[in-house]
């Protein structure tokens, strides 16, 4: 993709202290069960990596991972050895088979603990723990179960997209869209807040079966999500994001991502984005207490673009080369 061009010219990752690796040396399995998964997979191929999704070698039943025998003796020893470096995404037990097929003098193998707090890691399978090369984005769960950090990570789009009757004479639109898992309450607050500011409210939040919604939200409280596509386009035709993290999370999300690629304005009850080169205070406010007097001034503060340097960082090429860096493999 443009993005991964544009960080490393050459097509290869520059890890310091080592031989270069190419993209096409990366092997990465994971999730393409919705468009949010198949469009990351789509851009990862882009950058010149092979993809294999995860549902070709497992299936969920009863709650629990199932390994699908025929199709995982594709995965030889001798396909394998083709690739460096293979990332893993969420899935312990196809780790622990592909473990036993590589040569470690040869190929990483890698687990990447995309969403907070793995199931597997919930039932407390400390021995398997061991045995894999942990990674996560949240600092949280890196010192919890002693794994390793590195950054959230997304795909610059190749040109900022023009949005459609963009007025901005028409006032403020602020977009969130999230399933439940608790956060209703507050995002009804933010919700109230921003119309009281006059700005309109593009939100969807994904009911929970048994949980009570008040009448006057019906509006935008809906059964099923957006597709990823369409995600994206209200994304763009917005001011603002919203989000509301669970209350666990510490990390860099996806969301704030896309604010920072799209450059529109991010609110947050994510704290932690303080301490990170993604806060800017005219284009990331933090939902605390005492924050709606913060409110008027920070929708009326201009959008201020972030260095180069930072969007980079948040690469997808970037979040490969930190697991070459010196030191990552111990």
């Amino acid at each position: 993709c443009a993005a991964c061009c544009a960080t490393f010219p050459s097509g290869a990752l520059r890890g310091k202290g080592g031989a270069a690796m190419k993209m096409s040396e990366v092997l990465l399995i994971k999730l393409d069960t919705n468009g949010f998964e198949r469009f990351y997979n789509r851009k990862m191929q882009e950058c010149g990596c092979t993809v294999l999704p995860i549902s070709d070698f497992r299936r969920e039943k009863y709650g629990l991972s199932v390994l699908r025998p025929l199709q995982l003796r594709q995965l030889t020893p001798r396909y394998l050895a083709q690739y460096r470096l293979i990332v893993l995404f969420e899935e312990p037990a196809l780790f622990l088979y592909l473990k036993k097929r590589i040569d470690p003098s040869r190929t990483r193998l890698v687990l990447w603990n995309w969403n907070i707090t793995n199931r597997t890691w919930l039932r407390g399978n400390a021995p398997l723990r061991r045995r894999c090369e942990n990674w996560t984005f949240d600092a949280v769960d890196a010192k919890k179960f002693g794994w390793k950090l590195n950054e959230q990570f997304y795909f610059a789009p190749e040109a900022l997209p023009v949005r459609e009757n963009a007025d901005h004479k028409a006032g403020l639109t602020a977009f969130s869209a999230c399933v439940d898992k608790g956060r209703y309450p507050m995002m009804k607050e933010m919700r109230e807040a921003l119309r009281r500011q006059g700005v309109a409210t593009d939100f969807c939040l994904v009911s929970e079966p048994l949980r009570r919604y008040a009448a006057e939200d019906a509006a935008w409280i809906k059964t099923k999500g957006l597709p990823y596509e369409e995600f994206l386009q209200h994304t763009i035709q917005s001011d603002i994001v919203v989000e509301v993290v669970q209350s666990r999370q510490v990390g860099i999300t996806v969301r704030a991502l896309e604010a920072m690629f799209y450059h529109k304005k991010l609110i947050t009850n994510n704290a932690a984005i303080r301490k990170t080169p993604l806060y800017h205070p005219c284009n990331v406010l933090i939902w605390e207490p005492g924050v709606q007097e913060k409110l008027p001034a920070f929708l009326q503060a201009a959008y201020q673009p972030l260095p180069e340097a930072v969007e980079k960082r948040y690469t997808f090429a970037a979040w490969l080369d930190n697991f070459l860096q010196p030191g990552a493999a111990d």
